[in-house]
């Protein structure tokens, strides 16, 4: 489906109800309160648990509804293997790909070797933000607090 050239870039309906400013904002300030949504939104994905059941027989379609919104419980995952983190990285790019429909395709990365010392496991989130008129690059440093199970995100710019 073709879009329109004309159409103009919009920020989240949530964003406009809070901030009537940006109703009359110019296209860097609109980019940059969308920017600013799409971090806090994974932010809330990140921070949310899923009860780790598995759906009844025939309703394969629960998996990428709203009963499955967040992270499985990571205080069962250990976070020191490497092989577990490649797995937490894949589990964070599927919640991302199925619940963010404004990123359509990601990349998460974390450190190969982690600190016993340091309670934070690191991750980068690398990933294509669909605007018009142009997609738009957008890479986020993140860190998961191991004792608090909460994790941080903060955009790279």
């Amino acid at each position: 489906m073709m879009q329109s050239a004309d159409k103009k870039l919009l920020v989240p309906v949530l964003d406009r109800l809070m901030d009537q400013a940006s109703i009359n904002a110019q296209p860097h300030q609109l980019l940059k309160q969308l920017r600013e949504s799409v971090r806090r939104d994974l932010e809330i994905l990140f921070n949310t648990r899923f009860r780790c059941v598995s759906p009844p027989d025939g309703c394969n379609h629960l998996k990428s509804s709203l009963v499955n919104f967040g992270l499985p419980d990571l205080s069962t995952i250990n976070l020191a293997a490497q092989e577990q983190r490649k797995r937490f990285c894949r589990d964070i790019e599927k919640a991302i790909l199925t619940f963010e429909p404004r990123i359509k395709t990601v990349k998460v990365q974390s450190d190969s070797k982690i600190d016993p010392e340091n309670p934070f496991i690191t991750f980068r989130i690398e990933a294509v933000l669909h605007t018009n008129p142009a997609p738009e690059l957008i890479i986020f440093d993140s860190a998961l607090d191991l004792i608090k199970q909460s994790v941080d995100i903060s955009e790279i710019q």
